[in-house]
């Protein structure tokens, strides 16, 4: 299992804190475990070996006893605290110096006592400073006397995902974007009526931003800040729901803070791709995101951003923006019900820590509750780590997201039409078992994805086959996710429950050797076949297209997938993103219950 653990702690995006202790493992090149990595999860004829899931590192459970923290924190009076690790940066005449969660810390004595290479201080004048960090400008961000600019409330589309947002009386606004997720900003409304655009009316986009790192709050190791322009389909619901990337800048000015002026060109190109991946070019918003995906940012670290002008700029000669009728009449349109399921707490596994937990249900058209005779096969969707039901879009206000127009229009297909799409019944759970699900995003709180397991069989699909007129049969239920929830596809819905389920996709999570086995001893049976598998992954998302053509291959020759139902796909360009997971849906579907 190590492969796939590390996998996992490296799609997270984690970033490091420095651990180190002295045991079997270093003389490995791993480091050894903290009092935070008590789980094992491998064992070979080293030792037991944990994970660092804030430094993506296998690490050495060793035999020494935990770190006693000194009874008085010499650096506290100072100002202060004392580190965990016991990385040297700078030695005084106080003492020596690591740093940890952006601030300074004083090394503690069991670093000495534990062999840690702690250099004694040479003799040197008192300090007259205690360490700091960068600072960086903040009388940049000038507001003028006269609304020049056209920002204010109501071209809010979606501002969960930037903190301190402020409309000047100049028009332009300002707002606090975090790096957590790989990074915020606020989603635009283009129009303030908020109707749509059609994207290959316009050619270009200018743009004029101001920014700068909020202070103590940058990681100074990571890359100059920089911004991905994207766009928002009429189907989108929020934030993460419906985008697509137009362009990534900023970075390659090396600047940390100033202002930016950018055209942004609409080629032919990105006109095509959206419309492949939208079905139309009907835009509704756009956003100007903190880049902070493989830029060495950590989570916590924040960009002040003040947008003064984006506009986009009408082709000559170009008709009316309207809205795009895709054909459909209301009686073609599914419904979506935002439900809560009776389960228990899997981390504590006392069945009496009940409560309620919320998914999403999609319901095709023509589904009529009374009609016991006719059911539906079942459709199980996961999400990535810290994310949440939410994430995948799906919703019961507006359009009701994008994947939801992507079910209506297959259903509404004839069978025997490419893309036809098999009627059945989705839900969208939140994939961690506990009943502290909402802490998805700590890196040091990720069993409860391993123990969704038993949440899954025993609570959420009874609900769902309680409560629905689902089709009764290991060959009527599928499972999909993307990333953890590739992860968990592949470990718990071919891993622990392919004898209620047949149907799967993975989205940008390799399969390894391990689960192989793991699959072979679970389900020895040779008649418990996968009746479809897939899998898709971005070619510019570098862990898990690293090895991809390579299990791509074991799973071509896998004898428990049935003959020629295996397939897969690359998407050029792609990152760990939604873009890629979407055409991994709208793709995946159209092979369902056939």
């Amino acid at each position: 299992m190590k492969n796939s653990f590390k996998i996992i702690a490296t799609l997270l995006s984690a970033y490091s804190a420095a651990a180190e202790l002295t045991c079997w493992a270093e003389s490995l090149g791993y480091p050894c475990c903290t009092g935070k990595n008590p789980i094992v999860y491998e064992h070979d004829s080293n030792g037991d070996w944990g994970y660092n899931w804030k430094t993506n590192e296998w690490c050495g459970i060793s035999t020494y006893e935990d770190r006693v923290n000194d009874e008085v924190c010499w650096s506290d009076a100072l100002g202060y605290p004392c580190c965990h690790g016991c990385t040297v940066y700078e030695t005084d005449a106080d003492g020596s110096w690591g740093y940890e969660s952006n601030q300074w810390c004083g090394i503690q004595s069991y670093c000495q006592e534990k062999g840690a290479e702690v250099p004694t201080p040479e003799p040197e004048p008192e300090p007259t400073t205690s360490p700091s960090t960068n600072e960086y400008p903040t009388d940049i961000f000038t507001v003028g006397d006269e609304k020049i600019y056209d920002f204010d409330e109501s071209s809010i589309f979606d501002g969960s995902q930037a903190t301190d947002i402020t409309f000047n009386k100049d028009g332009s606004v300002t707002y606090v974007a975090n790096a957590a997720g790989s990074g915020g900003g606020i989603v635009f409304y283009i129009k303030k009526d908020k109707s749509v655009i059609n994207l290959s009316n316009y050619d270009s986009v200018d743009i004029e931003l101001v920014f700068s790192p909020v202070n103590g709050k940058w990681n100074a190791d990571a890359k100059a800040p920089s911004f991905g322009f994207r766009v928002f389909s009429r189907d989108a619901t929020g934030f993460w729901s419906g985008f697509e990337d137009v362009e990534y800048f900023g970075e390659e000015s090396g600047k940390y803070y100033g202002t930016l002026v950018k055209n942004v060109k609409l080629t032919d190109e990105i006109k095509a791709k959206i419309i492949e991946n939208c079905t139309y070019d009907d835009i509704i918003g756009f956003t100007l995101k903190f880049n902070a995906y493989q830029t060495g940012n950590n989570d916590n670290d924040e960009l002040k951003v003040q947008i003064k002008k984006v506009k986009f700029n009408k082709i000559e000669g170009t008709p009316e923006d309207k809205f795009t009728d895709d054909g459909l009449s209301d009686s073609d349109r599914g419904t979506v019900q935002h439900i809560e399921y009776p389960t228990h707490d899997y981390m504590t596994n006392d069945e009496n820590d009940t409560y309620n937990k919320p998914a999403w249900v999609y319901l095709p058209a023509g589904y009529d509750p009374e009609d016991k005779d006719t059911k539906y096969p079942l459709f199980i969707l996961m999400h990535g780590f810290g994310q949440t039901e939410d994430n995948w879009g799906l919703t019961d206000q507006g359009s009701g997201g994008k994947i939801k127009g992507m079910m209506d229009r297959g259903m509404a297909k004839p069978k025997d039409e490419e893309g036809s799409v098999e009627k059945f019944i989705l839900v969208v759970p939140t994939g961690m078992a506990t009943r502290n699900y909402r802490e998805n995003g700590n890196y040091d709180y990720t069993e409860p994805y391993y123990r969704f397991g038993g949440e899954l069989r025993n609570d959420l699909i009874p609900y769902m086959k309680k409560n629905y007129n689902i089709k009764e049969g290991r060959e009527n239920m599928a499972m999909a996710g993307l990333s953890m929830g590739g992860f968990q596809t592949l470990y718990i819905g071919i891993g622990e429950c392919l004898d209620i389920m047949s149907y799967f996709g993975f989205f940008s999570y390799p399969f390894t050797d391990d689960l192989k086995e793991k699959i072979e001893t679970n389900f020895p049976e040779k008649d418990l076949t996968i009746k479809r598998l897939y899998t898709i992954c971005g070619d510019n998302d570098p862990t898990p297209f690293s090895d991809f053509y390579n299990y791509v291959d074991v799973l071509s020759k896998w004898d428990k997938v049935e003959d020629g139902n295996f397939s897969y796909e690359v998407y050029p360009g792609g990152t760990h993103d939604f873009p890629v997971w979407y055409r991994g849906f709208e793709h995946f579907i159209p092979q369902l219950f056939k």
